[in-house]
């Protein structure tokens, strides 16, 4: 990695992001498709679920790193409440800033996402990359949206072979606002659906 302003941020939550694969016991599995499966738990005194996405997948190691970090409109598309997934600014190669903002439903209103995404090789063939919430960046237009609280944003790639390999992903946002947390955590397993439609778009890379 390229030192940059923000290499203490991300060094600051890379303890509390690792040890996310040290929670073993408790996980309650919601639902599974193929060999992808989806758990939730609860997490310290968050209301909203803590989920996993693991499986092994048949992707390439290298194309999915680069779908992860690289293909914001891809993955845009692939969620439907999703108004905005930009760039804000590259820091590095292996660091950029992201902007995600969902769209405005109904009577609720849209919520954005500021976070500081991360590449960060842990061997030859494990990729860790992380999406750490930051509070604000100059790039970022003025709206009316509601900041979410993402704890987690946390994907790991292992590689099994060159067409397969060991995906989890971590992940834990409270929206805020007035929504029930059990409308929330009944909702998630639409985030599972749109990841599982991520892995096929890499499968055609």
């Amino acid at each position: 990695m390229i030192g940059n302003k923000y290499f203490n941020f991300i060094n600051s939550k890379l303890k509390e992001n690792l040890a996310l694969r040290d929670i073993k016991t408790n996980w309650k599995q919601v639902k599974q498709i193929d060999k992808m499966i989806m758990y939730s738990t609860a997490y310290q005194n968050y209301q909203v679920k803590l989920l996993k996405f693991e499986g092994n997948a048949p992707i390439n190691f290298e194309k999915a790193s680069k779908y992860i970090f690289e293909n914001q409109d891809a993955q845009k598309s692939n969620r439907e409440v999703c108004d905005q997934l930009v760039n804000i600014e590259t820091i590095d190669q292996d660091t950029i800033i992201t902007l995600f903002k969902t769209k405005s439903m109904f009577l609720v209103n849209s919520r954005q996402i500021l976070s500081v995404q991360h590449r960060r090789k842990l061997s030859e063939d494990e990729i860790l990359i992380t999406r750490d919430q930051i509070d604000d960046h100059e790039n970022v237009p003025k709206s009316d949206a509601i900041k979410a609280d993402a704890k987690f944003g946390v994907i790991y790639l292992k590689k099994i072979n060159e067409n397969a390999t060991h995906v989890e992903i971590y992940q834990l946002v409270d929206p805020k606002g007035s929504i029930p947390v059990s409308f929330i955590n009944f909702n998630q397993e639409n985030q599972f659906v749109e990841f599982l439609k991520d892995l096929q778009n890499i499968q055609k890379m």
